[in-house]
């Protein structure tokens, strides 16, 4: 990231200070959720599960649409974000993972790796999210121009509605945006419960996952990353998931990638059985 869209970043961040200058209505907070989940669904969706996982296809147009909404996020560019996200698999919690805070700390996993000078066209030429995606134009138009989409959204904003909606509806879930999805590299990796014994230190944490429409589940994916659901089961929320199946349902995603039954089985065999269940087992009596 060079010296001008650093300072840009770190601008924006700040603010969110400006909540404190205007303090909000029960219509300014409805609107920063929306504009929070709205341009979250792009990330999880497109960016994350379909273009990092190829968890399920989207036809051109609707890609298109979801890139669109989350690159509004200023998250950089689709292809850069997923091409980046598979080192992350590729090396996780070890050296060449971008963001593991076993390996760089906390501050550096959870954003400054998001300030580094690493471009999309500059990332292996074998990583598959290059090779699969940078061929489209409109694609590389998004990584190229990343700063637009959230421009015109900021722009949108203030025309529409002044320096509230611009402060509640680009302001401050911009800030939300970005440490919701980087506390999936930092807070995951740290805090939360494991079902699999996966080869690094991954965890589901319900608290990301409301944040993230889904992404808190995080153990589960590093257990099985094409799923294209984190939440493993029905009790376990996410949103991203049943977004997925909407479209199917109205033919635009497909090629659904489910669990496999053996890590269903995997889990079951981990779980380790309730009180009730240990004294209804044979010989239970004699071991109470």
């Amino acid at each position: 990231m060079g010296k001008a869209n650093l300072v840009l970043f770190w601008a924006i961040h700040s603010t969110v200070l400006l909540a404190f200058v205007h303090p909000p209505g029960a219509a300014l907070i409805a609107l920063a959720f929306l504009s929070h989940y709205g341009r979250m669904i792009g990330i999880t969706l497109c960016f994350h599960r379909h273009m990092a996982h190829r968890a399920f296809q989207l036809s051109r147009p609707v890609r298109f649409f979801f890139a669109l909404l989350g690159t509004a996020a200023l998250q950089k560019g689709p292809v850069w974000w997923a091409g980046n996200h598979v080192y992350h698999h590729k090396y996780t919690d070890r050296e060449g993972d971008p963001h593991s805070p076993l390996v760089s700390g906390f501050f550096s996993a959870h954003m400054g790796w998001f300030t580094n000078d690493i471009r999309w066209d500059k990332l292996e030429p074998d990583n598959p999210v290059v090779r699969e995606f940078s061929r489209y134009p409109e694609m590389r138009w998004l990584d190229r121009y990343y700063a637009v989409p959230p421009a015109l959204l900021a722009l949108g904003l203030f025309l529409a509605g002044g320096w509230p909606f611009l402060v509640y509806g680009f302001c401050v879930p911009t800030f939300t945006l970005a440490h919701s999805t980087f506390a999936i590299n930092s807070i995951n990796h740290l805090f939360g419960s494991r079902r699999f014994e996966t080869p690094d230190n991954s965890r589901n944490n319900l608290w990301t996952t409301l944040l993230t429409l889904g992404e808190g589940w995080h153990n589960n994916h590093h257990r099985f990353q094409r799923a294209a659901r984190n939440g493993f089961y029905w009790w376990e929320l996410d949103t991203t998931y049943w977004v997925v199946k909407g479209l199917a349902a109205i033919g635009l995603a497909s090629d659904i990638v489910p669990v496999p039954a053996r890590v269903y089985a995997e889990a079951r065999q981990r779980r380790m059985p309730s009180r009730a269940e240990r004294l209804a087992s044979p010989g239970a009596e004699l071991a109470a």
